[in-house]
C-alpha cells in the first residue's frame, strides 16, 4: 500500500470538522457534548503583564489596569503527546484530506507513531470583567472568567481496533484499558489581594467562588472486544459521572443510555478556591517565588447528578450494523457520529442511584520561579516550575526565560521549554505600554509548521494568551518589586 506523507493543501471544511476528531473519539460516552495550562508561563517574570497574579498572587504588574471584555484576558492551552499529522493525510489524487481511518492510509504506519497512552487536555479561560488597581504598595484585583477544561486518555488499542477492525478471517481480540475523560466547565468571581510585608518580602492571596456549569467524567477501566465472524462478545467495566442542572437521559427499550439532553439548564453547583502566592528576595538581584493555583472545589447537588457503568458481557450476533468496514469513505463528520454510535452500542451505559451530593476537585497547579536580574533591572534571567495535579495523571513542565525591559512600556521575553512541545518548545511574551493601552501577547510553544489553514503540523500542544487593558496607576513598591 502506498504511503502517503503527511503534507497538506487546500481543504479547509474538511480540516474544519476533523479538527474535532479526538474529541468525538470520547465524547460518546456523554453522546453529543463537550487539563492544559492556558496561562503562558513565558509571561511570568514580565513586569507590565497585566495578569500575571494568575500565575502567582503574589507577582503584580507595574501599573494598574481595567481590561476590555473577553479581550481583557483570553487563553487557550493544549497539551497532547500525539500530532495532527497523526490522524489527517491527503489523499491519493492530492485533491482532499482524508482521516486515519480511510482505507489508502496504511494500518501500520498509523499505528507505529501512537504511544500506548495518547493524552488531550484543553484548557480555556475568558475574562468576562477584570480590573487591578494599587492601594499604596498594595494591589488589588477583581476578576470574572469563564473557564472549560477537557482531558483524555485514548489507549492505543482503541485506535488498533478502529483502524485495523476484523484484520484476521478466525478473527480479532482487543483489550482496551483506563479509556477515560474528564470535561468541565464552570464560572469563577476571584478578589485577590497582595501587599508588602518588608523590603524583599511580598505575599498574596485570592479567593474564587465558583459557579458551575457542566461537568462529565468517565473511565472505562477496561473493554475486551471479541471479534469472530459470526458474532462479537464485549465485556465492558466502566462508570460515568454527569452534573449539571437540567441534564437528562434518553434510554432504549432496554435501559441503555443512548441520548443525552438538556432542559432548562441553569447553575448545577457552587464552590470556592484560593490561589496562595510569595515572593522574596534572600540577596540583591535574586527573586524567587512561589504559589499555588486553584486549591479548591465545586460541590454540586442530588438533583443535578446523573450517574451510570456499564459491566459484563454483551454478544452482538450479525455485526452489519456497525460501521467500521467503510467508515473511512464518509465524511469526517459522519465517521465520528459513527464511532459514537458504535462504541455506545458496546458499553452498555446503564443508570444507577445516586445517592448524595458530589464534590469535584479542581485541579491544582504550584508554581515555582527563581530570576536574576542584570543591567539594573533591564536584563534578567529566569526559571521556571511548574505542577498540575489531575485525576489520573500529573503534567510537569520547566521553562527557562531571558527578560528584556528596555522601558516600563516594552518588556519582552523569550523562553524555552525543556519537557513538553516536541521540536517546537521556543516562546515568546510581548508587553507594550503605550500611553492609554496595555497589550499582552504570549505563547509557550510557538509552533512553526502549519498548514494552509494554519494549524500546527508536528505537535497538538501549544498555547496562547492575549491580553488588551487600559493602564491605570503605579504602584508605591520598594526596588525589589
Amino acid at each position: 500500500m502506498k504511503r502517503i506523507n503527511p503534507i497538506y493543501t487546500g481543504c479547509g471544511p474538511i480540516i474544519k470538522q476533523t479538527s474535532t476528531c479526538l474529541l468525538y473519539l470520547m465524547i460518546f460516552v456523554t453522546c453529543s457534548q463537550i487539563q492544559a495550562q492556558a496561562i503562558a508561563r513565558t509571561g511570568y517574570f514580565m513586569e507590565n503583564a497585566t495578569h500575571r497574579h494568575l500565575m502567582n498572587p503574589a507577582l503584580t504588574p507595574t501599573r494598574g489596569y481595567i481590561s476590555l471584555p473577553v479581550a481583557g484576558e483570553l487563553s487557550l492551552g493544549i497539551e497532547s503527546n500525539m500530532q495532527f499529522t497523526n490522524f489527517i493525510y491527503p489523499s491519493n489524487d492530492g485533491n482532499e484530506l482524508v482521516t486515519f481511518l480511510h482505507p489508502d492510509i496504511s494500518t501500520s504506519d498509523f499505528l507505529s507513531k501512537l504511544s500506548p497512552v495518547n493524552y488531550l487536555r484543553t484548557d480555556v479561560r475568558t475574562s468576562l470583567l477584570s480590573l487591578g488597581f494599587y492601594t499604596g504598595s498594595s494591589f488589588w484585583t477583581f476578576d470574572v472568567a469563564s473557564r472549560t477544561n477537557v482531558s483524555m486518555n485514548l489507549p492505543y488499542e482503541l485506535f488498533a481496533f478502529l483502524k485495523q477492525g476484523m484484520s484476521s478471517d478466525q478473527g480479532n481480540l482487543y483489550q482496551i484499558r483506563n479509556l477515560s475523560i474528564s470535561a468541565n466547565e464552570f464560572a469563577e468571581v476571584a478578589l485577590g489581594y497582595s501587599r508588602v510585608l518588608s523590603d524583599n518580602l511580598r505575599v498574596g492571596g485570592k479567593l474564587k467562588f465558583l459557579a458551575g456549569g457542566g461537568y462529565a467524567k468517565a473511565n472505562i477501566t477496561s473493554m475486551d472486544i471479541d471479534m469472530k465472524p459470526d458474532e462479537w462478545r464485549v465485556t465492558t467495566n466502566g462508570v460515568m459521572d454527569i452534573y449539571g442542572k437540567g441534564i437528562n437521559l434518553g434510554k432504549d427499550e432496554e435501559g441503555t443510555i443512548d441520548s443525552l439532553y438538556l432542559k432548562s439548564p441553569g447553575l448545577g453547583g457552587t464552590g470556592f478556591a484560593v490561589d496562595l502566592g510569595v515572593a522574596y528576595s534572600p540577596i540583591p538581584n535574586l527573586n524567587l517565588s512561589l504559589a499555588v493555583i486553584d486549591l479548591g472545589s465545586i460541590r454540586w447537588k442530588k438533583d443535578n447528578i446523573r450517574k451510570a457503568t456499564s459491566s459484563g458481557s454483551v454478544t452482538f450476533s450479525g455485526v452489519e450494523g456497525f460501521g467500521l468496514d467503510s467508515i473511512g469513505k464518509n465524511k469526517a463528520s459522519d465517521q465520528m457520529e459513527t464511532i459514537k454510535d458504535d462504541l455506545l452500542k458496546m458499553a452498555k451505559f446503564k443508570e444507577t442511584t445516586v445517592t448524595g451530593n458530589e464534590l469535584q476537585k479542581l485541579f491544582p497547579t504550584i508554581n515555582a520561579g527563581a530570576e536574576y536580574t542584570l543591567l539594573n533591572n533591564k536584563l534578567s534571567l529566569g526559571f521556571l516550575y511548574s505542577n498540575r495535579y489531575m485525576t489520573d495523571d500529573r503534567y510537569s513542565e520547566m521553562t527557562g526565560s531571558l527578560n528584556l525591559r528596555p522601558s516600563s512600556w516594552f518588556n519582552f521575553s523569550g523562553s524555552y521549554s525543556f519537557i513538553h512541545g516536541k521540536k517546537e518548545t521556543v516562546g515568546f511574551a510581548l508587553g507594550f505600554v503605550p500611553a492609554i493601552v496595555n497589550i499582552f501577547l504570549a505563547c509557550d510553544y510557538t509552533f512553526f509548521h502549519v498548514n494552509p489553514q494554519f494549524i500546527p503540523l508536528n505537535t497538538l500542544t501549544t498555547n496562547f494568551q492575549l491580553g488588551v487593558s487600559v493602564p491605570l496607576g503605579k504602584g508605591k513598591l520598594p526596588k525589589m518589586f
